[in-house]
């Protein structure tokens, strides 16, 4: 994607280097601003009707314009400013607005327009305003208590000094980093950390399990439009074709309650602990025998929201691996962190795979054998 276009609400980028992820990151926050204003002088209008208060002269301003009309059509007023509104910020002006339901978005931009409005005008306390690259990106509330702004660049330089002091020889992952308007994103191999997988290694000798691992390793998943807190996320590199099981149990820090860099420094002190953890929840698979396996996975990832194509593509690679006869839940599950990598294969945007990754880390504490049943089976 064309860096020029950052403003674009389909803007996505991947970074080779983690040093171009902070500069890219220094970059963003200097064409970002934070206003406060009071939520109840806020307005929702349809573009059409505000266009010609905008500055369309400006070049970069019509490009704004274009995108907008192609995405969600409305700007937002407040106190003599207008800006064009985001696709990201609408979660959070419904949420300000203290209104929400499917039936919104069926009507027209004028009426969904009024029917916000109405509720913003009602609305108690300030809201906090986040406006990136010429777009509204966020409405979030502007209260002592409400949301907490944590500046991304330092939370990411936070978790590469933390890194490479406690975790030395800690490799950012070429490619993993990932920003669009929503969310950022970026994982290390740990270095100097072989021993969070001794046990698991056992288990696997005592199961007779023969899996390639090859290292622990780290996401770090933050936003500033509430698409997520600042979260780190323990995971595991293999051999396979996605190359990466996602081990669940995330350390989460909320924007809000004061939130500070100095609590998710905190956090990062605790990854050792939690690796620990979420290796116990992995092992525990190995003792739950499956004796219908396709079923199993079909009927799992459908309650976990998986699409069907994905699905079918995971159970089509597990039967062609290991066929249809007797396994475990951590053969399963292993089998069903595959489904990113057919994620990306249709294209699916970094923010969905992330998103689909965090969606498959619930199996780890379902029940299991509720899903494991004879027959043929509806999907």
């Amino acid at each position: 994607m064309n860096e020029a276009r950052v403003y674009a609400d389909g803007f996505e980028r991947s970074f080779a280097e983690v040093k171009d992820l902070l500069e890219f990151l220094a970059e963003r926050g200097r064409n970002a601003k934070w206003i406060r204003k009071p939520t109840n002088t806020l307005r929702l209008a349809p573009l059409e009707k505000e266009a010609q208060n905008l500055d369309a002269a400006d070049a970069s301003m019509e490009e704004i314009l274009e995108d907008t009309e192609k995405n969600t059509q409305l700007v937002l007023k407040m106190r003599g400013e207008s800006y064009p509104v985001r696709d990201c910020a609408i979660r959070t002006i419904l949420s300000r607005a203290g209104v929400n339901g499917d039936g919104l978005r069926k009507l027209d931009k004028a009426t969904y327009a009024k029917v916000v409005n109405y509720c913003l005008r009602v609305a108690k306390g300030d809201a906090l305003i986040k406006i990136a690259d010429g777009k509204v990106s966020a409405v979030h509330g502007g209260d002592k208590h409400d949301y907490c702004i944590l500046d991304m660049k330092a939370m990411f330089e936070t978790t590469c000094e933390y890194l490479n002091l406690n975790f030395k020889g800690s490799v950012y992952m070429e490619g993993s980093g990932i920003y669009d308007h929503s969310i950022v994103s970026a994982m290390w191999k740990l270095g100097g950390s072989q021993e969070l997988l001794d046990t698991y290694r056992k288990a696997l000798d005592a199961h007779g399990m023969d899996e390639k691992i090859l290292s622990p390793a780290l996401r770090f998943t933050t936003s500033d439009v509430a698409a997520s807190g600042a979260n780190l996320y323990p995971m595991l590199l293999t051999d396979g074709p996605n190359g990466v099981i996602s081990l669940g149990s995330p350390i989460k820090l909320a924007h809000d309650k004061g939130a500070t860099i100095l609590d998710f420094r905190k956090n990062l002190e605790q990854v050792c602990a939690r690796y620990v953890d979420a290796m116990k929840n992995l092992t525990q698979l190995m003792d739950i025998e499956i004796r219908n396996p396709v079923n199993c996975l079909k009927l799992l990832m459908k309650e976990l929201g998986i699409k069907q194509k994905i699905r079918n593509e995971v159970v089509e690679l597990f039967v062609s691996q290991n066929g249809e006869g007797a396994c475990t839940a951590h053969d399963l599950y292993y089998a069903m962190n595959e489904a990113s990598f057919f994620a990306a294969c249709e294209g699916m945007s970094g923010q969905g795979i992330l998103k689909l990754e965090e969606d498959i880390t619930k199996a780890l504490i379902k029940d299991w054998k509720k899903y494991d049943v004879y027959g043929a089976v509806k999907c």
